[in-house]
């Protein structure tokens, strides 16, 4: 039998409609919780939905405000929760087409186990006796949920056997990024350059993506440049790196580094760890990471472009393993020390010295 990925005992009642929550439900919650107070089966008895799915939504709208006496009070938001159901649409991908066609599933599964054929056999089967299940596929996806584990059928089952083997170096686990963790929701501070400490943050990498690589860091109101070269590409190498920072530091980390925005990319996914300092006696956030939106480099335009200079001193195709902590450090001071028009031909070390 093929994997279910869900409840066959709801699937068979009727009772309540299985579809999601839109903006008016969403509206129509807000006025019930907040206002009339009603409890959450309440709420769900006049949606026509199950008490679970209620409290997951208010879960995911609720919001902290203050109250007449100035207190916090945590409050149901409608559009707060909309906004957060739309990022996680847009950014789950694609839904798995034989995890929904269960005919489907059984018909393969039962043609290359017991009639032993080839997926490709099976396919076009369907094309040419025309039977009619929910979904169309090809023999290539029918592979990929093989080698997957979707469906339950070993390679040993194949009328040509393959093995998959392992990866020797597990690549990066990209950790979904929570709605208040995107751009949208950095302070306008940060979006303004009103404030210093705010940060943009990079990889330069050097041949081939093997090898050490550069952590860039960019401020934006100064364009202020910090490069660490860390052993490679990894998440745990970036999060050594900001440790170190807060160690040399100190006390002055918590005014000079407020927010850093990365890119999308796997080594920067772990912002839990990012914003905790690595004293565990310190109670609060180190600091606040956010991530810009997915192809959109231009959102951390000041660190692009100061990776640039640096790419004038390191060109690409370098070997970054070999290029020594002293001409890293060179490279930074020159870039700190540059005449900058957009500045009155100050450099970012001035500027620094009139914000700290």
């Amino acid at each position: 039998m093929c994997q279910k990925n869900y409840n066959i005992e709801k699937e068979k009642n009727k009772e309540f409609k299985y579809k999601h929550l839109n903006y008016t439900e969403r509206t129509q919650i807000e006025r019930w919780y907040n206002i009339e107070h009603k409890s959450c089966s309440e709420i769900a008895k006049l949606l026509n939905k199950s008490v679970r799915t209620i409290q997951r939504e208010i879960k995911r709208g609720l919001v902290i405000v203050k109250d007449q006496l100035w207190r916090d009070k945590a409050i149901y938001d409608a559009e707060t929760s909309q906004r957060k159901y739309e990022y996680y649409i847009h950014s789950k991908g694609a839904e798995i087409k034989l995890g929904t066609d269960y005919e489907l599933s059984e018909y393969i599964e039962k043609g290359i186990k017991e009639e032993k054929k080839s997926p490709e056999i099976l396919i076009n089967d369907i094309k040419k006796y025309s039977l009619k299940f929910k979904c169309n596929i090809c023999a290539k996806t029918v592979r990929n949920c093989i080698k997957k584990g979707i469906l339950n059928i070993r390679p040993k089952d194949m009328i040509y056997k393959k093995e998959y083997k392992d990866k020797k170096e597990e690549k990066y686990h990209c950790i979904k990024v929570p709605a208040e963790k995107s751009i949208d929701n950095r302070p306008e501070e940060a979006n303004k350059r009103e404030e210093y400490g705010h940060w943009e943050g990079d990889l330069v990498v050097g041949k081939a993506n093997k090898g050490s690589t550069l952590l860039t860091l960019t401020e934006r109101k100064t364009r202020e440049e910090i490069i660490i070269k860390i052993p490679g590409k990894k998440a745990e190498y970036v999060e050594k790196a900001i440790d170190e920072l807060e160690r040399k530091y100190k006390e002055i980390f918590y005014k000079k580094f407020k927010t850093i925005t990365f890119d999308n990319g796997g080594e920067f996914r772990k912002w839990e760890k990012l914003e905790r300092s690595y004293d565990k006696r310190r109670k609060k956030k180190r600091i606040e990471v956010f991530y810009a939106h997915p192809y959109r480099s231009g959102e951390r335009g000041s660190n692009e472009n100061n990776n640039r200079l640096i790419r004038r001193f390191i060109p690409k195709g370098t070997e970054i393993t070999n290029v020594s902590e002293e001409f890293i450090e060179y490279i930074e001071n020159w870039i700190n020390n540059l005449s900058r028009p957009m500045f009155g031909y100050k450099s970012s070390l001035e500027l620094v010295r009139d914000n700290i």
